[in-house]
C-alpha cells in the first residue's frame, strides 16, 4: 500500500521553501527601497530641495481637493514638463499664483488652456465645485503628475522628523542583524542534528 505522507511532506517542504524565497525577496526589495528613500530624504534636507527619485519630484498631498483621484496622505510623483506640453485633463503640480510666497504648492487638474499674450491655465480640484480663482501662468508649473502612491505621505512625513530618520537608519541594520542571527542559529541546529547519532 502506498503511503502518501512522504509526498505531502515533500509538498509542504517545497511550499515552505518557495514562501521563504518570496519572503526574502520582498524583504530585500523593501530594504533597498527604504535605504533609497532615506538617502533622498537626507539629501533633500541637506540641500534644501525637493526629494526626487528617478527624475520625479515627490510631494505629499495635504488636502482632499483631488479626491477621489487621490487623497490626503498620498504622495504624487511629479515629472518636470514644459508648459507647452500640458493638455486638458492633465493633473499638474504648480506654485500657487494666489499666494505671496512660492512655498505653497498645489496639485490640481487642468480644465482650461488660454493662449493670449501669454500661455495660462485654468485649474480645479476634482472635489471642488468651482475653478481656482486665478489663471495659472506657465512659469508657475512644476510638472505633470505621473504616479500617485496612497498613504506613503504619512510615512514620509514621519521620516522627515529626527526620530523618523533615526528609526529608518537603525531599523534596516537591526533587521539584517536579526536575519543573520537566525541563519547562524539554524546552521548550529543542523550541525547538532548531524552529530546527534555519533557515539
Amino acid at each position: 500500500m502506498e503511503i502518501p505522507v512522504a509526498k505531502n511532506s515533500s509538498l509542504r517542504d517545497a511550499v515552505h521553501k518557495f514562501s521563504r524565497h518570496v519572503g526574502n525577496s520582498l524583504f530585500v526589495i523593501s530594504l533597498v527601497l527604504a535605504v533609497v528613500l532615506v538617502f533622498f530624504l537626507i539629501q533633500s534636507r541637506v540641500t534644501g530641495g525637493v526629494p526626487a527619485v528617478l527624475g520625479h519630484q515627490l510631494y505629499i498631498v495635504g488636502g482632499g481637493s483631488m479626491s477621489p483621484a487621490f487623497s490626503a496622505g498620498s504622495v504624487v510623483m511629479v515629472r518636470p514638463q514644459e508648459a507647452s506640453t500640458i493638455r486638458l485633463g492633465d493633473i499638474i503640480t504648480y506654485r500657487d499664483p494666489d499666494s505671496n510666497t512660492t512655498a505653497i504648492i498645489v496639485t490640481h487638474r487642468v480644465v482650461g488652456i488660454a493662449q493670449g499674450e501669454a500661455l495660462t491655465f485654468t485649474t480645479r480640484g476634482d472635489a471642488n465645485h468651482a475653478d481656482d480663482p486665478l489663471p495659472l501662468p506657465a512659469s508657475n508649473i512644476i510638472g505633470r503628475v505621473a504616479y500617485t502612491i496612497p498613504f506613503l505621505g504619512y510615512v514620509l512625513s514621519f521620516m522627515q522628523t529626527k526620530n523618523g530618520m533615526l528609526l529608518m537608519l537603525v531599523l534596516p541594520a537591526s533587521v539584517v542583524i536579526v536575519v543573520e542571527v537566525r541563519k547562524l542559529m539554524g546552521y548550529a541546529r543542523s550541525i547538532d542534528n548531524q552529530g546527534g547519532g555519533c557515539v
